[in-house]
């Protein structure tokens, strides 16, 4: 046997047979190991904790949204002028026209305790923005008091019809595309 150098601490030791490392420098390695494994992790926990949510789940941009919570009520009663009104405040995000002048306000029903319904249609089927339309229209129609129980429908199925686009939103779209909408699908 001849006395090798343990390259840890530096102290003489002997090897009986072929490679081998001392307890104490195994230990060392290990500790090494476990803090560059450790500090890859606390670098990376950022993006592991992005990558391990849990998915949201799926909804259906046409499933109704619905808000049951009561608004105060004041000496106005809720009707389908007012919601109008509101509807006219939400903008369709790819054309920057309200809802109202796009003819995509359906049908609205208000009954006499406040409780608002409505049915939306799409300028297309597949819409990309039926969420957030849908969304801002049930938030305008939050804002009016005496709103109680409101329902807002999303209907792809409905065609849209040219009759109800307004003579502004007709020249912007125009204006936009080149030509006037087709709505035949």
């Amino acid at each position: 046997m001849r006395p090798q150098r343990d390259c840890w601490t530096g102290q003489a030791r002997d090897i009986e047979s072929g490679v081998g490392i001392s307890k104490t420098a195994a230990a060392r390695i290990s500790v090494f190991i476990l803090l560059v494994v450790l500090g890859f992790v606390v670098m990376n926990v950022p993006s592991i904790v992005k990558t391990c949510r849990l998915p949201k789940p799926l909804v259906s941009p046409f499933a109704p949204l619905v808000d049951t919570g009561g608004v105060p009520a004041d000496s106005l009663p809720v009707d389908s002028n007012r919601v109008m009104t509101n509807l006219a405040q939400v903008m369709d995000p790819e054309l920057s026209l309200s809802i109202v002048e796009l003819g995509l306000v359906h049908s609205v029903q208000v009954d006499s305790t406040g409780n608002v319904s409505l049915v939306l249609a799409l300028t297309t089927p597949v819409c990309p923005f039926t969420r957030v339309i849908g969304q801002e229209a049930l938030a305008a129609v939050r804002k009016i008091p005496g709103a109680r129980h409101i329902q807002v429908r999303l209907d792809p199925t409905i065609p849209w019809d040219m009759s109800r686009v307004s003579d502004r939103a007709k020249g912007k779209y125009e204006s936009l595309f080149g030509v006037t909408p087709d709505v035949s699908r």
